[in-house]
């Protein structure tokens, strides 16, 4: 890495200031020179990084090279074009060692280490490239890129931003902090720079591929539809776009014409993410259309790109080992934890995933006392520090100074993404395999209330099968059916055995009375909460379509209203459910569903 020089200019003397005047006199170079020592020093300073850029040639820095380093850096050019990342890791690293200032080089250095999966070196190499050179906005944009491949939308929203600094009119800064936005939930800002990079590079398909991919999770289906048109338009015949045209014709219902366009794509012109989207796509047209088998085929397939994606061979289940680890000390749990009366109680609303619970929260949105958070790990405040394999010993220890500090940092974190004070409201915290977080919930809140969702087991698992989730340790569960009903086996052990230990508040509410009777199935869940039914509960879908953006899956139904086809799916998939079922028997008796 390249030493830090300190800037030449008094203490009291404003840099970028000093530097904007010298640019002013005709001492460009000299300014750029200046405003580069800035950044070395604060890399953050987006008030230099502009001023930087606005100095147009002279902001990057002047450099000779010999004969030698020109051919090398030609090498490298060429490489890089031609995708040969070993040819660019082995021409970029002499050369730089020579020439460190040669921003150009680092950045292809990067972008090769990333293709090799060498993902720390590629930061390394990226952060040199723009300390060397910060006016290069193609570092920033494949640095942003990185971070949000390696799950730091924040870091990467910031990088994007540097990018937008130096280069505003650049397609491809709109299309880095879109991209970033969009998984930071900051919807409507990801459509208007997703919508600037259509603009400014109308030939770029990742950008029409990203913005129909906002708008389809808005539910702006209209919006949708004409976007699609546009895209294609200008992209003709693009795989990627005609993905979304295939989409957008599943959700309006013509699950045919989604079909037929389906089959038409070269899946094998489609990135690994967008292919699993197809053979998604594919499954639930086929189940639409009532063939089961081709559609349980497809679904599989979608799976198994996500699994050659994200789950290493050989690699170990942590979420099914913690799960496990939990259960072993369930029997050490103790209800003699002391009760705090002026200790809050939240109500978390749990189940396995694909049980209702969007569906349950869209409709508790309806009532004005009720202050609900979506898919977010504040519980995490809980269990942080508590080891899985002595949970028992670990909770018991906390004093109460430090359950009462975990509190609160819960608490905070709850309005944090609530957005606002709770201001007297019930607070509602809605994540399914929370079921697995009751112990250190009991501990920190004693007074909480459960609401347990609960669908037929096979049912529940069946549709974790069909879902594209994004992936993480717990959601990789549901890449193949038998681990799925083996999850779906360990977490209610463990669920159960808390019940049992702790004495938990809990209510239950099935997904088959929820969509058969709203009404009657709702009403036992406010009564434990405290609270009566309001009218406005009942229009669910306007409640779904004020919400900003729903953070789950399950997005594309609770705008639909209440349906009942997916009720009793899995016996549709009796046969390819046959060698799970011995697992999940008992729980279908347990739950009442064997009647």
């Amino acid at each position: 890495m390249m030493p830090r020089p300190a800037p030449s200019f008094a203490p009291h003397v404003d840099p970028v200031a000093h530097a904007k005047k010298l640019a002013a006199t005709g001492k460009p170079a000299e300014a750029a020179g200046l405003l580069r020592q800035v950044l070395a020093k604060d890399s953050r300073n987006a008030g230099a990084r502009k001023a930087l850029a606005a100095l147009g040639k002279y902001a990057r820095p002047a450099l000779k090279l010999s004969p030698q380093d020109r051919k090398a850096a030609k090498a490298v050019e060429q490489a890089l074009a031609a995708g040969n990342w070993t040819q660019v890791i082995a021409q970029a690293q002499p050369l730089l060692s020579r020439q460190p200032l040669l921003s150009d080089a680092a950045n292809a250095l990067g972008t090769a280490l990333r293709m090799s999966g060498r993902m720390n070196e590629a930061m390394r190499a990226y952060d040199h490239a723009l300390r060397s050179d910060p006016a290069l906005a193609d570092s920033y944009i494949n640095m942003s890129s990185l971070l949000q491949h390696m799950g730091q939308p924040q870091a990467a929203a910031e990088a994007a931003q540097a990018a937008l600094d130096v280069a505003p009119r650049k397609a491809e800064s709109h299309l880095a902090i879109g991209l970033a936005f969009y998984d930071l939930d900051r919807i409507a800002e990801a459509e208007n720079h997703l919508r600037r990079a259509t603009e400014l590079n109308p030939a770029q398909v990742l950008t029409w591929d990203a913005l129909s991919r906002t708008l389809e999770r808005l539910n702006r289906l209209e919006d949708l539809a004409k976007t699609v048109e546009q895209a294609l338009a200008a992209c003709p015949g693009a795989p990627l776009l005609q993905l979304h045209q295939a989409a957008a014709l599943s959700r309006g219902k013509d699950d045919a014409g989604a079909l037929a366009l389906l089959d038409s794509i070269d899946a094998s012109a489609l990135p690994p993410h967008s292919r699993s989207v197809l053979y998604e796509l594919r499954g639930r047209a086929l189940d639409a259309l009532g063939r089961y088998d081709a559609a349980f085929d497809a679904f599989g397939l979608m799976n198994d790109i996500q699994r050659q994606m994200h789950v290493a061979p050989g690699k170990p289940n942590a979420f099914l080992s913690m799960v496990q680890a939990r259960l072993d000390g369930v029997d050490a749990l103790s209800s003699g934890w002391p009760a705090d009366d002026d200790t809050a109680a939240p109500v978390f609303l749990v189940g396995f995933p694909r049980s209702g619970t969007t569906l349950l929260d869209t409709i508790l949105r309806g009532h004005e006392q009720i202050a609900v958070v979506e898919e977010q790990p504040m519980c995490a405040h809980l269990s942080q520090g508590i080891a899985h394999s002595a949970e028992a010993a670990g909770l018991t220890a906390l004093t109460a100074e430090e359950l009462a500090k975990r509190r609160t940092a819960y608490l905070s974190d709850f309005e944090r993404h609530l957005g606002a004070p709770l201001d007297g409201r019930i607070a509602v915290d809605k994540m399914p395999l929370n079921l697995v977080e009751a112990a250190a919930i009991a501990r920190h809140f004693p007074k909480a209330r459960f609401i347990l969702a609960l669908r037929h087991p096979a049912d529940s698992v069946l549709s974790c099968f069909m879902q594209n989730f994004k992936p993480n340790e717990a959601m990789n569960n549901f890449l193949d059916l038998e681990q799925a009903a083996r999850l779906y086996d360990r977490v209610f052990s463990l669920w159960e055995g808390y019940r049992e230990k702790l004495a938990l508040n809990v209510v239950e509410i099935r997904y088959e009375h929820l969509i058969a009777d709203l009404h009657g199935a709702v009403e036992p869940v406010l009564t434990h909460m405290g609270l009566d039914w309001r009218d406005e509960m009942a229009d669910f879908q306007k409640s779904a379509r004020a919400r900003p953006v729903i953070r789950t899956p399950s997005y594309k139904q609770v705008t639909q209203g209440l349906y009942s086809s997916a009720d009793g799916r899995w016996r549709r998939y009796d046969a390819h459910l046959g060698p799970v079922m011995n697992i999940l028997k008992p729980w279908i008796n347990r739950w009442g569903y064997d009647a």
